[in-house]
């Protein structure tokens, strides 16, 4: 299983840093096949790293981080109303809202940790629902910081098979690699 799809000529934008051009591609097949689980989490994840790399990409001055933090909403808000009972979906979402809950809410600052429990809770979830799920597992160990041994065995175990589950060089699945590495 990857866990994120494969879209066409996204790579290419990537390394050209056409990250609007990246949000349009991504929201306009979304936009089209709405209940498509794969093109919801491409695009969610793409508009969450670029706003958690915004400070480290380079020219973003053209870019409004205000329509990639609207589209971030938007997706989270169709997430958790159809997407709650698909692991996927949990686990991918749930640790980046665990990472920067600040991303997913706009203007109350009391908002914070009620985002950071929530995917926490929803990084729980996604283990519950496929405890088969390596990646959710160790997300939400890592997340918790509860089990630090299993944590371990599971990224060790998990070493040959992050290939097949990130198989490209999008920045999405090259973040994973690296998060989920033994060197992280």
């Amino acid at each position: 299983m990857c866990y994120f799809i494969e879209v066409e000529h996204l790579y290419d934008l990537e390394k050209q840093e056409k990250w609007e051009d990246v949000r349009k591609l991504l929201y306009s097949m979304w936009a089209h096949d709405s209940l498509n689980i794969g093109k919801h989490i491409r695009l969610f994840a793409e508009c969450w790293l670029i706003l958690a790399e915004w400070d480290c990409l380079a020219d973003t001055q053209p870019l409004s981080f205000q329509v990639f933090q609207d589209t971030l909403i938007e997706c989270t808000e169709f997430g958790i109303k159809n997407f709650m009972n698909i692991p996927q979906f949990l686990c991918v979402s749930g640790y980046m809202m665990s990472l920067f809950p600040y991303l997913f809410y706009t203007g109350d600052n009391d908002l914070y940790s009620l985002w950071e429990q929530k995917g926490v809770e929803m990084l729980h979830n996604a283990h519950a629902l496929d405890p088969s799920d390596k990646v959710a597992e160790i997300l939400s160990l890592g997340c918790s910081q509860t089990n630090i041994e299993r944590y371990n065995t599971l990224k060790n175990q998990l070493q040959p098979e992050i290939l097949t589950l990130f198989p490209r060089v999008t920045m999405v699945e090259l973040y994973f690699k690296d998060v989920l590495s033994l060197a992280s």
